[in-house]
């Protein structure tokens, strides 16, 4: 039997540089060094099955991105957020565990929403407003931080709105920005949260 079980991790620091495309592996890794057995995809080619919300560039700081691991039960650990913090890298550090059950919907569908937090030293208000136009659902300022919640980040990329910002000659580039992606998963009209 196969258990799904959702961690809640952040990647900080370095680990912000670490491409979506990689973070597969770098978890798969990590629970092979942990001791857990892995569920694998049925095919020719066999893979880790693992789910992850949407794409952040690299750069991006994360606070509470989920991801779905799937282990078989043999020997799953009641400890299991211990095992897997011991063994990933650097900057990254799973918060909570979930056990969705059978009928909950896949990470996909759960995060409709997310909240980012970006800096640059002027006020980004307007420029969100005009680049996310209704997919802008929350913004404040807050201590030279916008904080901003917008709709269907999958189909809405920050990434997006910092090219925009560098077409708009707001800046000239990554280095000149700050973005922290706070949560991701649905919004209850107060905050964003994944359960």
């Amino acid at each position: 039997m196969t258990i799904r079980t959702r961690f809640i991790y952040s990647k900080r620091g370095g680990a912000c540089f670490v491409p979506h495309i990689a973070l597969a592996q770098l978890f798969s890794r990590s629970a092979v060094r942990a001791g857990l057995k892995l569920a694998m995809t049925q095919g020719f080619s066999p893979r880790a099955k693992i789910s992850f919300g949407p794409e952040l560039p690299a750069g991006v700081v994360a606070l509470n991105e989920p991801v779905d691991m799937y282990f078989d039960d043999e020997g799953l650990s009641t400890n299991i957020q211990t095992l897997m913090n011991s063994s990933l890298p650097e900057g990254f550090k799973i918060s909570r565990v979930i056990f969705p059950d059978d009928n909950s919907p896949a990470i996909g569908k759960l995060c409709t929403h997310a909240e980012y937090l970006a800096r640059i030293g002027l006020n980004l208000s307007e420029y969100a407003r005009e680049f996310f136009g209704t997919e802008i659902i929350f913004h404040e300022e807050i201590d030279n931080w916008l904080r901003f919640i917008i709709l269907a980040p999958a189909q809405h990329p920050i990434g997006g709105f910092v090219k925009f910002l560098i077409n708009q000659k707001v800046i000239n580039g990554w280095h000149e920005i700050n973005i922290v992606r706070s949560n991701i998963g649905q919004f209850d009209g107060e905050k964003v949260y994944l359960s």
